[in-house]
């Protein structure tokens, strides 16, 4: 009995931590997607909306927080309004940017989390307002 409850303490403090660790993923992206916009915005803009593509693009990089070690890929596309890449912009076609963010780090378990996969990646479209 004793070692039972001792089982499902563990297993809930794992999860919680777990999900601790997801949501400290999602303020590192949302946190990229504020200096994004932050840069665009500034007076004078740090960078050109142009700027995003190149040096936001296949970026791998790693943030340690709290002793947790969080691998970053970046990458960065012209696409549409509603955020389909495209493969070969012209220029009339560099309206909009997606950004996409991928993160992982280790679990409790020791596990590879996920937070934000290839397939399903934190996104967010920027739009060229000329500014």
């Amino acid at each position: 009995m004793l070692l039972n409850t001792y089982n499902i303490v563990f297993n809930q403090s794992s999860m919680v931590y777990d999900n601790l660790l997801f949501l400290q993923g999602q303020k590192i992206a949302d946190r990229y997607f504020q200096k994004i916009e932050s840069e665009l915005l500034g007076d004078p803009p740090v960078h050109y909306f142009s700027k995003i593509e190149t040096d936001y693009s296949n970026i791998d990089t790693t943030m340690t927080v709290n002793n947790v070690i969080f691998n970053i890929n970046l990458d960065s596309n012209y696409c549409d309004s509603l955020g389909a890449s495209l493969v070969f912009p012209n220029l009339n076609d560099t309206l909009y940017q997606k950004l996409d963010i991928r993160i992982n780090c280790l679990s409790t378990s020791l596990d590879t989390l996920y937070i934000g996969t290839l397939n399903s990646p934190f996104s967010k479209v920027f739009i060229n307002r000329g500014f």
